[in-house]
């Protein structure tokens, strides 16, 4: 599948649900904001979403006119709402669930919230469903953040509040609440339009469980989000690339024939059985499959082979030292054997803390000239081609007397005979 050139992206508007999609996957975002690829997939969350919010506007309207409507008369609104969003287009995942059960979840989440807030008389709606929007400077050019605010109110003590409706199935801790970017930003845009404003507090109706959490931003805080997302929207404006971000997020994605992570999966899946087969591709990856699967086998079988041989080599070099040899004959080959004893001494990986303990001694001496950075090898190599004398030499040795770790190598090198005939 060819993809569409890129050159940048061009846009001049950003929303807090456009910046989420970059950050949960820039190619996500190349699909739908760069290539302008319209398509929205409808499941039973996001239209159980829509109609619970829908039945809040109503009814937030319908309560700043001066009527007060009774859960019943809330319930049709929601079951209307939904009603007009649920068609052939909504992808059903989980078969356990039909529409009846998702109908009966918006329902719960419509009484929860009017059984909690009744007579909604808790605060004064200033606006419900309201467009609010600031300008950032990015790189020298200038953009917009805009987005819609569920609903604004004003509470009893002047604070302004900012409340979003929330139906998903998870329930967010408070950790999560004061990291949130988009009721965040939707706050700068409140204070610039009311400067005189004091405190303003971000609200989320978790309706689905009947909770609500709260948080208020400090200056600091406010500052730090503002500079985040103008490093985040200069990322943007520099990325050529667009990469994929696999996350769980892409089962439900909606671009996912055209991902180069999933869409030739989507293309074989479609495929006949018998098509599938012959198709090239899943045939190289059978073939790939099986390559991996034998070299694995002989992984497993090298493992038992090389203990084996290192089981030999021990009983060759014991051999060699009890005896007094250096070459053990065999009929068709010999076997030459080398003892050596090295001396290691500790690595910043392999014994760090030792390490440090090595480097601050060598430190104290004139040494650390010579091999500073602690160059093992160099305070080996030193010591023994007598590369200082006197109280440095004397200094080197005790070092690697107190760190150095005595290993002794053998080595057995096979020399097969020519046979006669060859």
């Amino acid at each position: 599948m060819t993809e569409p050139h890129l050159e940048e992206d061009r846009s001049s508007k950003f929303s807090p649900s456009k910046l989420s999609v970059y950050q949960n996957c820039p190619k996500r975002y190349q699909y739908r904001y760069v290539d302008k690829i319209s398509r929205r997939r409808k499941t039973p969350e996001t239209v159980v979403g829509v109609a619970v919010h829908s039945a809040f506007e109503e009814l937030y309207a319908l309560v700043t006119g001066g009527k007060v409507p009774g859960l019943p008369e809330l319930q049709e609104i929601y079951e209307r709402e939904l009603a007009a969003e649920w068609d052939e287009s909504v992808v059903e995942k989980d078969a356990r669930f039909v529409k009846d059960d998702w109908k009966k979840v918006g329902r719960d989440c419509v009484e929860l919230y009017y059984n909690a807030h009744h007579p909604f008389s808790a605060d004064r709606t200033v606006a419900i469903e309201k467009r609010v929007g600031f300008p950032i400077t990015v790189d020298g050019h200038e953009y917009r953040i805009e987005g819609f605010v569920d609903r604004l109110a004003l509470a009893p003590d002047g604070a302004f509040e900012i409340v979003d409706y929330k139906t998903a199935k998870s329930l967010p801790n408070q950790e999560h609440a004061d990291e949130d970017w988009q009721l965040a930003l939707y706050e700068l845009a409140v204070r610039r339009e009311w400067p005189d404003t004091k405190e303003v507090r971000l609200k989320w109706h978790y309706v689905r469980h009947g909770k609500t959490l709260v948080s208020v931003r400090d200056e600091a805080a406010r500052a730090k989000l503002l500079a985040d997302v103008t490093a985040l929207i200069s990322t943007i404006k520099h990325d050529h690339e667009f990469a994929t971000k696999p996350s769980t997020l892409c089962d439900w994605c909606e671009y996912r024939d055209l991902c180069p992570l999933f869409a030739d999966a989507v293309r074989v899946a479609a495929l006949p059985p018998e098509e599938r087969a012959r198709d090239g591709g899943v045939k190289l990856v059978a073939r790939y499959a099986e390559i991996e699967d034998r070299r694995k086998r002989l992984k497993d079988d090298l493992k038992v082979i090389e203990a084996e041989r290192e089981k030999v080599e021990d009983e060759l070099a014991a051999l060699a030292e009890k005896e007094k040899l250096a070459v053990i004959a065999g009929e068709r080959a010999s076997a030459s054997v080398t003892v050596k004893v090295e001396t290691h001494l500790p690595t910043k990986t392999g014994e760090p803390d030792k390490h440090v303990e090595l480097e601050r001694e060598v430190r104290k001496t004139g040494l650390w000239e010579d091999v500073a950075k602690l160059d093992g090898h160099a305070l080996l190599e030193g010591l023994r081609t007598h590369r200082w004398t006197g109280e440095l030499l004397g200094a080197a040795e005790s070092l690697v007397e107190r760190f150095g770790r005595p290993e002794t190598k053998r080595t057995v090198r096979l020399k097969r005979k020519v046979e006669e005939d060859d």
